[in-house]
């Protein structure tokens, strides 16, 4: 087994282990070339620190991983592992750890995050041996924002420098829902009377559809089923699916009590 950066390997390898490695899954995760190299962009991976296993000259496994300053820290990210059903059980995805975490500690990480399906065991199990632990659960729900007549709160599109100027110390979410992260990006300020009582990070598609990535309040006083209801208010008749909500956030709450369709749970990890 040979493992090499991926910066020594072509798009083609690096994208054929990700499809096989991936071609089992619980979630559709098959990739064309472009979708590829948007997902690399999007969630700021970066081939020079992403690796690719080789059985000879057959790319059988990668990890993809980014390294960024988020929140204040050195923070690593690991965007995927994937190693084909032939070659699971043979030290594959070991090796594609342990080569990410002793670059991690070679370019002075100080935070490794990531995510799993909170059914696999195996990968859970195989990242806990490498000093990783869950620290949240998540959950990615589906629901509709029926007609609300009224709201407490109102919903007003922000720039990222006006959020800025909120001072939010750090974005309580895993790393595919903070700003930088997010595509399309939308921020929106809700407010009391002119005061910012939270924020809301989203992303619109096509036929009034709504992935939201964030929810936050940034003072005591407000309310997250306020600050909800004021958000379905504004966007009364959209389809919304909640991405990546941590269990132990206060917003959680908020959405189960609109019955949710819960579509995935996984597990947030930290190193």
């Amino acid at each position: 087994m040979n493992i090499k950066s991926m910066l020594h390997c072509s798009i083609h390898d690096a994208l054929t282990a990700m499809n096989e490695g991936f071609q089992d899954y619980s979630i559709d995760i098959q990739m064309t070339v472009d979708e590829f190299i948007q997902t690399m962009a999007s969630k700021k991976l970066s081939p020079e620190y992403s690796f690719v296993a080789y059985d000879g000259e057959t790319p059988v496994g990668i990890i993809l991983n980014g390294i960024q300053q988020v929140d204040g820290k050195r923070m690593s990210y690991n965007g995927g592992t994937a190693v084909h059903p032939d070659y699971r059980g043979k030290g594959v995805g070991r090796e594609l750890v342990q080569h990410s975490v002793d670059l991690f500690k070679e370019k002075q990480v100080e935070v490794s995050t990531l995510e799993a399906i909170s059914d696999n065991t195996g990968a859970i199990r195989l990242y806990e041996k490498y000093g990783y632990s869950i620290h949240d659960r998540l959950s990615t729900m589906r629901m509709m924002f029926e007609e609300r007549e009224d709201a407490s709160y109102t919903v007003e599109l922000i720039t990222l420098s006006e959020w800025k100027e909120l001072d939010v110390p750090e974005e309580p979410v895993p790393w595919q829902n903070k700003i930088p992260f997010v595509d399309h990006q939308e921020i929106y300020s809700i407010k009391d009377n002119g005061k910012t009582r939270g924020y809301l990070v989203l992303s619109q598609q096509l036929n009034k559809f709504l992935t939201l990535f964030q929810l936050q309040a940034v003072d005591e006083e407000a309310s997250y089923d306020s600050l909800l209801s004021s958000v379905e208010h504004h966007f009364s008749g959209y389809r919304s699916v909640a991405f990546n909500v941590p269990l132990k956030h206060p917003v959680y709450e908020a959405y189960q009590n609109r019955e949710p369709q819960q579509i995935i749970e996984q597990v947030w990890m930290k190193n």
